[in-house]
């Protein structure tokens, strides 16, 4: 079994698109998708159309998803405006389909959330030693997959010892320990942070219990420029560029 895990795309069809296309030489078995499918970027209907369009898929609910739906955020200004144009025109099919998505995910030894599994809705980020020492003791999977923060990371529960992953030449393949326990953030498709601006995903192989990060490059200029020309703000154009 091999599962292709990816979060935060942020409307973003160009990324998608070269993620999908990387992903379906792959030998995926599965893919799941840990959430904020919208909000930043100017494609929230299409993004949301071809991602269905997946095998195998299952989907987890993000910040930008639920606050798509009009419940209460807590954003900036910026996320802020681009969740307000995203509302305008999300379908009404699309919004019932972001109210549906699941919090947590969990099959056997493995969860899957957007943020944290025992408390998913207050969107904390994995990345103080307070919030992994919680993730760690409320939860008893193995492996815990997550997005979020944009950054992709593996963290190991011995010691808390973090690892961001980035390689801007090639891909990164880690062990899935099976004497520790583990969480793996699948890092952005759509608005990578970490300063490589190409799209980020992972691989988890069951069978060889490896994980597999990926980077995908993509048309950002062609993405930057539908954000400008929606009167979406113009940073969160010039990010893309950045990986910012």
């Amino acid at each position: 079994m091999r599962i292709a895990v990816f979060s935060d795309i942020h409307s973003n069809q160009e990324a998608l698109r070269a993620f999908m296309e990387h992903a379906a030489r792959q030998g995926i078995d599965r893919y799941v998708c840990l959430g904020d499918l919208v909000g930043y970027g100017a494609n929230p209907n299409r993004c949301i159309d071809l991602v269905q369009s997946l095998p195998g898929i299952s989907f987890i609910k993000g910040n930008h998803d639920n606050a798509a739906t009009g419940n209460t955020s807590n954003m900036n200004t910026r996320a802020d405006k681009s969740m307000a144009w995203t509302r305008q025109r999300l379908s009404g099919n699309n919004i019932i389909f972001l109210k549906k998505m699941d919090t947590v995910i969990k099959q056997g030894n493995l969860t899957f959330c957007h943020a944290t599994p025992y408390n998913p809705l207050t969107w904390a980020y994995i990345t103080k030693r307070k919030v992994i020492s919680k993730t760690f003791a409320r939860s008893r999977a193995k492996i815990i997959f997550t997005g979020h923060t944009h950054a992709p990371s593996a963290i190991t529960r011995k010691n808390f010892f973090c690892v961001y992953i980035k390689n801007p030449k090639n891909n990164s393949v880690l062990p899935a320990a099976t004497q520790k326990r583990q969480i793996f953030n699948c890092g952005s498709i759509g608005q990578p942070r970490d300063g490589d601006p190409r799209a980020s995903y992972l691989i988890y192989d069951a069978k060889a219990q490896l994980i597999e990060f990926h980077r995908v490059p993509y048309d950002h200029d062609k993405a930057a420029r539908k954000i400008m020309d929606a009167g979406l703000p113009h940073y969160l154009a010039t990010r893309l560029l950045k990986g910012e």
